[in-house]
């Protein structure tokens, strides 16, 4: 059966949903798994034939084989340099492309045939310059039929399919992620959203300080324990690196039970801890208190306020936490709209925006220059999410170059020419000041004193 592809290219994770047509109709979009299930860590290892391995398989190749091991590489996008990957060094729009097109594939396997179309939900940090990295990258890796779609963008596509949204109703879109945070205002204005203001970035709060925390409260626990650990051991190497995702599961664990039992097994100790919500609230307390003040900035920036808001949508694992949410709702005096997986909406408004595209039987025209979706492959196509989707073939695209914004190191190579020229220019007239001041001052003060007389 015919299907579309939505991937959440996170920083941490990975994630993938995918809508079945049948006829002239659409099924939702619905939850992929890759390996285990449909979350995967954003990991690549490189293996001995030159290919890539992804997900947990790389993961688990981190701690023999760390070298050989990337993670992160979504964020050094328009880097100038590459990242090393073994001896190796490699453009990280390379290794996005190539995490793109493993998932594409795991799913593909599955499904028994390729996707129809694939969007991507990629972060709100990126540019036209970022996206027409990676969209060059999987022309490389034969994947042009893409749709690329900022992630808040893709929350609210998946928010609206669930839930009503008034023509111009703002909704806030806030996502707790892995390595960091991010708000955006859109606005409902057929046929989908726009971007209201200034989107909001923050390194913090973030999943890993979360996660970080609960690691502090076992070290003190078990600190000279883990002190004597020899990270040159691969064993003992092995068992930090299932402490910390002991830590991880406990965490999300937190977030559906009042108490978990964190499994702590080191060289000559295999116990267990015991770890209360009220205490994992405690240390995270200062860092989700953060969350409803961002947001309210974001709001500000589109020069609202909270009584303006339709609603506030969180996004990402982290937004299950019970505190998180009740600090949300107590500051903006509105209870927040969760996902059952909040970490799963990027993806399958991804898999909506791909229903979209195949279902589009005339070009309306490009996207307004606030919204953050971009049809890499022809003109940009509106997203209707209210139009009936229809089974029309799609009609020939004329591909035309995409304008893109000003290069950030073009920018700044032309700043440095211009601050070396002034240098230049400074130095030589230095120079000339320090060998022909003694005589030059002179000749100028004994014409003055001529000119007196």
């Amino acid at each position: 059966m015919p299907y579309v592809l939505g991937i959440h290219l996170g920083a941490t994770a990975t994630t993938a949903a995918i809508a079945r047509r049948d006829g002239s109709r659409w099924a939702s979009a619905v939850p992929v798994a890759l390996e285990a299930g449909p979350v995967v860590p954003t990991v690549l290892c490189k293996v001995q034939d030159g290919s890539f391995v992804a997900g947990e398989t790389a993961q688990r190749q981190e701690i023999a084989h760390h070298e050989w091991v990337t993670r992160g590489f979504t964020a050094r996008l328009g880097d100038d340099l590459p990242v090393l990957v073994g001896s190796e060094f490699i453009p990280a729009q390379r290794l996005a492309a190539t995490m793109i097109e493993w998932v594409a594939d795991a799913v593909a396997h599955r499904q028994g045939h390729p996707a129809e179309h694939i969007a991507i939900a990629h972060s709100a940090t990126w540019g036209p310059h970022r996206t027409r990295l990676v969209h060059q990258a999987l022309v490389q890796l034969g994947l042009t039929d893409v749709t690329m779609v900022a992630e808040p963008m893709a929350v609210a596509l998946d928010y609206a399919a669930k839930q009503c949204v008034s023509e111009h109703e703002p909704v806030v879109v806030a996502n707790v992620g892995g390595s960091g945070f991010d708000a955006t205002v859109l606005r409902r204005r057929a046929p989908g959203f726009e971007v209201v203001g200034s989107p909001l970035n923050a390194d913090h709060p973030s999943g890993q300080d979360l996660d970080d925390e609960i690691f502090a409260i076992v070290r003190a626990e078990f600190g000279d324990r883990l002190d004597a650990l020899d990270l040159g051991d691969l064993n003992q190497r092995a068992a930090l690196a299932h402490l910390r995702a002991e830590c991880v599961r406990a965490k999300e664990a937190l977030s559906r039970q009042p108490s978990v039992q964190l499994r702590v097994e080191l060289p000559g100790m295999r116990t267990e801890f015991a770890l209360s919500r009220s205490r994992y609230e405690q240390l995270a307390r200062p860092h989700l208190e953060r969350v409803p003040e961002l947001i309210l900035q974001a709001v500000q920036s589109a020069t609202l306020s909270p009584d303006d808001l339709d609603s506030v949508v969180l996004a990402g694992g982290t937004s299950r936490t019970p505190l998180l949410k009740k600090l949300v709702a107590e500051r903006l005096k509105m209870q927040p709209q969760v996902d059952v997986a909040p970490e799963l909406a990027a993806a399958g408004g991804a898999a909506l925006a791909a229903v979209q595209v195949l279902s589009a039987d005339t070009d309306e025209g490009s996207v307004a220059e606030t919204s953050v979706l971009m049809r890499i492959e022809g003109p940009d196509e509106s997203f209707d999410l209210d139009a009936e989707p229809v089974a029309a073939p799609r009609p020939p695209v004329e591909v035309e170059p995409m304008p893109l914004e000003p290069r950030d190191e073009d920018r700044a190579r032309r700043i440095k020419i211009i601050k070396l020229s002034v240098a230049v220019v400074l130095i030589i007239g230095g120079l000339l000041l320090t060998f022909l001041l003694p005589n030059g001052f002179s000749g100028v003060l004994g014409a003055i004193q001529h000119m007196r007389q």
